[in-house]
């Protein structure tokens, strides 16, 4: 088993608060025979919370992430485990955008563990992280997928307010994302920015506040290729700030943007593609999407 993401003590204060969310989800046999996934287990620490699951697609759960409503600020640590059990299908999003605020000193710590059994699927769709001007935040995310476990999930972060000029002028962000079928590494992606240059660079953002990478798995060819011909047809101009391709298996997506719809937008068209050809199942946004 791979190991889970660690929370970095040594890097908060002591008088931050901790959040800890801990989902299983499993299938249990209804009294029709039919099988429907549930909430084999959930416990949480601090203002990480979820909704009661929905089934607007029968036996396939979507599960609601509440993040805290006053938002994250230095010194605070959000960690975040979910296992879904064999058979299990889940599809998990946030009713909000997640907040984090300025920090003069301390790091805050949001450690996302997910783990999708054989035979499981998980659909990992957040909300956008936006990190105010002078934040500080340390993310780090590990998927691991089984034998015939399937995955599809976004990251989205936004560094600063664009709708309100703001700059991430001051602050630093450092995304790590690990991707392993069963115990074997995949792909490990890493972001760093810690200077108002690393905004404007062609290395970097190249002046786009917004970012977001998109996993798939398992994905061949014609996934590839199916992703890209809606991207083109969706999104005319994507190509100069998007890019799709397959490492082992994985099918990845990064955007670049600075408008949050747009890029949002093109996230959603290439799930709604992948959706079909890898889970046998139409797009159906979350309700809470269109509230």
């Amino acid at each position: 088993m791979s190991p889970a993401p660690h929370l970095d003590h040594n890097h908060a204060l002591e008088n931050g608060w901790q959040a800890h969310l801990q989902l299983t989800l499993q299938t249990v046999h209804c009294a029709t025979g039919h099988a429907r996934t549930v909430l084999g287990r959930c416990r949480h620490l601090g203002p990480l919370r979820i909704q009661r699951p929905f089934y607007p697609e029968g036996d396939l759960a979507h599960v609601y992430i509440l993040h805290p409503p006053g938002g994250v600020v230095g010194g605070d640590q959000l960690r975040i485990d979910v296992d879904v059990k064999p058979k299990a299908q889940a599809l998990c999003t946030t009713p909000g955008c997640g907040k984090f605020y300025l920090s003069a000193a301390p790091l805050a710590l949001f450690d996302q563990h997910l783990r999708v059994r054989s035979g499981a699927s998980l659909e990992w769709l957040p909300q956008e992280n936006i990190l105010f001007a002078g934040a500080r935040l340390q993310a780090r995310t590990c998927i691991t997928v089984e034998d015939n476990g399937i995955f599809i999930g976004w990251d989205i972060n936004c560094l600063g307010r664009p709708g309100s000029h703001e700059r991430f002028e001051q602050g630093t962000f450092h995304s790590r994302l690990m991707f392993y079928h069963n115990e074997k590494l995949i792909l490990v992606e890493n972001q760093r920015v810690f200077s108002p240059q690393m905004l404007d660079s062609a290395a970097g953002l190249r002046g786009n506040p917004m970012q977001a990478t998109l996993l798939a798995f398992p994905c061949e060819q014609h996934h590839l290729e199916h992703a890209r011909s809606q991207l083109t047809m969706t999104t005319p101009d994507a190509a100069k700030l998007s890019a799709l391709t397959l490492v082992d298996g994985v099918l990845v997506m990064r955007v670049l943007g600075n408008n949050g719809e747009k890029l949002k937008r093109q996230l959603f068209n290439v799930w709604k593609t992948l959706r079909p050809l890898l889970l046998e199942r139409d797009a159906l946004a979350p309700r809470i999407w269109a509230t």
